[in-house]
């Protein structure tokens, strides 16, 4: 069929908002195929097709099974969202004349993907999942500008995405069986790839592009605290914010809970750093489990920034990936549950007034203040975002910061001036991901910031509570 052809053909199939929704998706998909010097006709023709059967009934399309000797597989049964893909694939080929294998199971596995797909098969999973109409359009964009230059990566994220989805869902765990294979295998060969370049990613950071550890990396080395018993503690130097002005370095200090302190760490920071206050993010519940040690002289003060304990901080995946695999939907599939966070501060009453007594808390008081929760990533990483967003700094250096806690420091690696020198053995070897960074919740947070507000002075007044003469006199203590 010549291209008019399957268009009027598809438009007797689709809905109008359906083929908006294919027409948007194959524009995306052609011009990734441009990205990865594949024959753009065949992903047009693809693209056109994936949907041709989502808007059948079950009926229908197991009619159409039928009059082609197509047998259902179980998981389409066991999960009817995947029929119309399964369908689709059976429509393409015997009403549409597409032969090609790799499209059509590009057809056929564009909802739950599987392990070994092709570059088309890529392709049309990711423009499918990203296209500009799905719900949270600025974490799409996110994905889309990383899977231009590196597509096994934003397919990560939008598994992890799909799997978040089939977990909170309560779909069977035999059905989201595929999808886990897909994540699997996919990970482990981009493990392989980037074990054997000679500026592999970090074993573990598989979440984040080669170039967004990088930055992360050189924020913790610039930023981080030669502390042995406190994880992922950092500062906030160097950072660019209003009028051309950085942030003060060592006055404001993030990290995980403080259970494990130990009396040298403790002097360390009350007279090497000046700590004064210590502001603790965690509910009551995880803080009497694991109570911050306390530092003579200094102050402390309970906030809880949500109701409820953000389990990935809580119990961060350790060791490689053979240890992580097992626990996917615990240890992977938080993004609702970030993404929850991340509108508490404007939706929930008592989570934004944490906040603002927060805020308070960091304006006045005299010396250094360290705010944490468990493991230092979202609770910490909110009112990260928020001071630097405060303070004038760009997204693209909040983003940095809060991506650092995915490379955060194991025992010692942040002293060793071999990340410096290149010489002897990587040492970024030795650093790990904390699953619960996921960027892509942040620039979400960010459009949400810049559309829902009528200027930025308006959103901080609502989020941190600051009016005009309060922000400036927060940028002149902590900018210089």
């Amino acid at each position: 069929m010549d291209r008019n052809e399957i268009i009027s053909g598809i438009q007797k199939y689709e809905s109008e908002r359906r083929f908006r929704h294919t027409c948007s998706m194959t524009d995306m998909a052609v011009s990734l195929a441009g990205c990865y010097g594949i024959d753009a006709d065949l992903v047009w023709r693809t693209a056109m097709l994936h949907d041709v059967a989502r808007d059948l009934s079950a009926d229908e399309m197991k009619s159409i099974a039928e009059q082609y000797g197509h047998r259902m597989s179980e998981f389409s049964l066991r999960y009817p969202r995947n029929m119309h893909a399964e369908i689709g694939a059976v429509i393409a080929e015997y009403r549409f004349g597409l032969k090609d294998l790799n499209a059509l199971n590009a057809i056929r596995y564009h909802v739950s993907a599987r392990p070994g797909m092709s570059v088309l098969e890529k392709i049309i999973f990711f423009s499918d999942f990203a296209e500009p109409s799905r719900p949270n359009h600025a974490a799409m964009q996110y994905l889309y500008r990383i899977a231009r230059t590196d597509l096994d990566q934003a397919i990560l994220r939008a598994l992890r995405v799909r799997l978040d989805y089939q977990v909170s869902h309560q779909v069977p765990g035999d059905v989201c069986e595929l999808c886990c294979a897909a994540f699997d295998f996919l990970l482990e060969e981009s493990l392989s790839k980037t074990a054997a370049g000679k500026n592999a990613a970090y074993p573990g950071a598989e979440m984040l592009t080669e170039a967004e550890t990088d930055k992360a990396l050189a924020v913790i080395l610039r930023n981080g605290l030669p502390l042995k018993s406190v994880r992922n503690i950092r500062c906030f130097g160097g950072f660019q914010g209003d009028g051309g002005r950085h942030v003060r370095p060592g006055t404001i200090l993030r990290s995980g809970d403080l259970s494990g302190l130990t009396k040298e760490d403790a002097d360390r920071l009350k007279d090497g750093a000046g700590l004064s206050l210590v502001i603790d993010l965690r509910t009551p519940d995880e803080a009497g489990r694991k109570p911050d040690v306390p530092i003579p002289g200094v102050r402390y003060e309970n906030i809880p920034l949500t109701q409820t304990p953000r389990t990935a901080e809580t119990d961060p995946p350790a060791g490689g990936p053979e240890e992580r695999k097992p626990g996917y939907a615990d240890r992977y599939a938080r993004i609702e549950e970030a993404r929850r966070m991340y509108h508490s501060i404007s939706a929930d009453r008592r989570s934004r007034e944490a906040v603002r007594r927060v805020f308070r808390l960091i304006l006045d008081e005299k010396g250094t203040v360290l705010f944490h929760s468990a493991g230092g990533t979202d609770r910490a990483g909110i009112i990260a975002a928020l001071f630097l967003y405060a303070l004038g700094c760009t997204q693209e250096d909040i983003l940095c910061d809060y991506n650092a806690s995915a490379v955060a420091s194991l025992a010692g690696a942040l002293q060793s001036d071999l990340l410096k020198s290149g010489d002897g053995p990587d040492p970024r070897a030795d650093l790990e991901i904390l699953s619960g960074v996921v960027p892509e919740v942040v620039a979400a947070g960010f459009y949400y910031i810049e559309t829902a507000y009528a200027s930025e002075q308006d959103m901080l007044a609502e989020a941190i509570g600051f009016d005009r003469e309060q922000l400036c006199a927060l940028r002149d203590k902590y900018l210089i």
